[in-house]
C-alpha cells in the first residue's frame, strides 16, 4: 500500500464499515441498563394491565343503565359497594347499580364504563348520573397497554429511561444486553504532558485523551487509558502491546510525517495491517486505520479540532456497530447560511457553526478556527459538510447542520 495516498471519506467509511464487528452478549440488572443496547427482543410474558382497571375516581356501571342521562334528566343508580386500588374483588355488578372506584382499582364483573365522580351526585345510598358514557370509557382493559406475547422492545435498541420503565412493568429485572466495547486509548507525542502538570515551555497538556475518552464513554464504550507514548516506534509499540486485550485501539497524535510513520511502523512491526493512511478531508487528513490482532486501530491527528471531528465522523459509527446498536440516526437540522463559507476544492470539509433563530428562520454562521483549536467546540451547535467536489457555500444557501 502506498502510504499517505489519501482515500475519500466515502472510501474510508466503506473500509471501516466492512470491518467485522461481533458484539458479545451479557445480562445485567435493570438498574444498570440505561443507554445499553438490547441483545434480544423483549417479549412480554403477561398482559399489562393484568386486570381491567379504572382510569379515574368514579363509579363503575353498566352503560345501558344511564342512556340519555344529563344534568336535567339524571339516571338513578344504587351504590352496590366500593373497590379501592390494590384490592381484589369478586363483586358482580347488578343491573341498575354501581360500584365506587378509586383510580387504578379493579373493574367489577359486568361493568363496562366508569363515570367520573364529578358527574355523579350523591343521593343517600344512591347516585344521580348526569352524563352518558360509551362502552369502555375510563377503563384500561386487560392487555390494552401490552398484550402477552407481544414484542415490547426490539433487539439493537438503545434503552431510554422510558424503555427501562417498560421493562419494570413487565417484571424484567435482568436484561439481555450487548457488552460495552473496551477501548484502549494511547496519547503520543514528545510534546505531551499530563493534565496535572504545568507544561514546561514548548510542551502542551494532553487534551485529546479526555476528548476521545468522553466521546467514547458517551457512546457506550469502557475506556482504558494506557499512557503517553513518545515519538519512537519502540515506545508506541510498547504502548500498543498494553492494548492487546482491548476491542478498539485509538492513538491520538501523529500530525507530522515523522509521527505518522512511527504509528504506522509500530503497527506493522507487531504484525498489523494498514487499511488506509490518510483521508481526503479537512480537518483530519492524517488519519490512520489499521487491523492489529484482529482489532480495529485508529491513529488520529494530534490537533484537537481534527481529532474530535475524526472521532465523530469515522470512529463512533464503528463503535456503534461494535456495541450492537441498530437504527442510529444522526441529529440534523436545516438552516440558512448567514455568510459565505469558502472551502478547499477537492477536499471534504467540516465547518463548525452556530445557529440563531430570527423571525422563525434558523440562520447558520460558520466558526472559522485552526485545527489546533479545541475551544471553538464550546460555542458550536454543530457542523456542516462541504462536499469534496464543491467550492464552498454561498450566503442564503440552505444547508444541513449535523448537531453536536
Amino acid at each position: 500500500m502506498e502510504f499517505l495516498r489519501a482515500v475519500s471519506s466515502a472510501e474510508a467509511l466503506a473500509i471501516i464499515g466492512s470491518f467485522r464487528a461481533d458484539p458479545m452478549k451479557e445480562t445485567t440488572g435493570i438498574n444498570d441498563v440505561l443507554h445499553r443496547i438490547l441483545s434480544e427482543d423483549v417479549v412480554s410474558q403477561e398482559d399489562i394491565p393484568s386486570f381491567p382497571r379504572s382510569l379515574v375516581d368514579g363509579f363503575a356501571l353498566k352503560v345501558k343503565d344511564i342512556q340519555g342521562a344529563k344534568e336535567t334528566n339524571p339516571s338513578f343508580l344504587y351504590v352496590q359497594g366500593e373497590i379501592r386500588i390494590g384490592e381484589a374483588t369478586r363483586i358482580e355488578l347488578e343491573d341498575g347499580k354501581c360500584v365506587y372506584l378509586t383510580t387504578g382499582a379493579m373493574i367489577p364483573e359486568g361493568a363496562d364504563g366508569v363515570v367520573m365522580q364529578e358527574f355523579a351526585r350523591p343521593a343517600g345510598d344512591a347516585i344521580e348520573v348526569t352524563k352518558t358514557l360509551h362502552k369502555g370509557e375510563n377503563i384500561c382493559f386487560q392487555g390494552e397497554d401490552i398484550a402477552k406475547g407481544a414484542v415490547v422492545l426490539q433487539k439493537g435498541r438503545k434503552l431510554s429511561a422510558f424503555d427501562v420503565g417498560v421493562l419494570s412493568v413487565i417484571g424484567m429485572s435482568v436484561v439481555p444486553v450487548y457488552k460495552q466495547p473496551v477501548a484502549g486509548i494511547i496519547s503520543t507525542g514528545d510534546e505531551i504532558v499530563s493534565v496535572e502538570e504545568a507544561p514546561p515551555f514548548g510542551k502542551i497538556r494532553d487534551i485529546n485523551r479526555y476528548t476521545v475518552a468522553n466521546l467514547l464513554k458517551g457512546s457506550g464504550a469502557v475506556c482504558n487509558f494506557l499512557g503517553i507514548g513518545q515519538d519512537t516506534v519502540d515506545s508506541i509499540a510498547d504502548k500498543l502491546q498494553l492494548a492487546r486485550e482491548c476491542e478498539l485501539i485509538i492513538l491520538s497524535g501523529g500530525s507530522s510525517k515523522g509521527q505518522r510513520d512511527c504509528i504506522a511502523d509500530a503497527v506493522l512491526r507487531l504484525g498489523g495491517e494498514m487499511l488506509f493512511h490518510g483521508i481526503n478531508i479537512k480537518p483530519g487528513k492524517p488519519t490512520i486505520f489499521a487491523r492489529l490482532w484482529g482489532k480495529p486501530v485508529f491513529g488520529l491527528p494530534g490537533h484537537p479540532n481534527s481529532c474530535a471531528m475524526v472521532m465523530m465522523r469515522f470512529v463512533l459509527p464503528l463503535l456503534r456497530r461494535m456495541k450492537g446498536e441498530e437504527g442510529y440516526r444522526e441529529r440534523t437540522m436545516p438552516g440558512i447560511l448567514s455568510t459565505n463559507i469558502p472551502s478547499t476544492s477537492g477536499v471534504e470539509e467540516y465547518v463548525k457553526v452556530t445557529i440563531r433563530e430570527i423571525d422563525g428562520e434558523r440562520y447558520v454562521s460558520p466558526i472559522f478556527s485552526k485545527s489546533s483549536v479545541i475551544s471553538s467546540f464550546v460555542d458550536a451547535s454543530g457542523y456542516v459538510i462541504i462536499p469534496e467536489g464543491k467550492d464552498g457555500c454561498e450566503k442564503d444557501e440552505k444547508v444541513e447542520v449535523y448537531l453536536f
